[in-house]
């Protein structure tokens, strides 16, 4: 009985992480410095969206 109760919590969560979705980046300024960067979320106060394409990677490379 422990054996399938084991089973499938392992098998619970093993379809979580199938069905989760990647990470929405967007490339993120800020005017004041010119600074840019690659975040999920504005990075605090002043920071504006460069634009509203979307990417799969840390560096904003990668278009989803």
């Amino acid at each position: 009985m422990k054996l399938k109760t084991l089973l499938l919590a392992a098998g619970l969560a093993f379809s979580a992480g199938v069905l989760a979705q990647p990470s929405m980046y967007y490339l993120w300024k800020n005017p004041s410095t010119g600074q840019t960067v690659c975040e999920p979320e504005s990075p605090g106060k002043g920071w504006v969206k460069v634009s509203e394409q979307v990417y799969q990677d840390l560096e904003c490379k990668t278009p989803l």
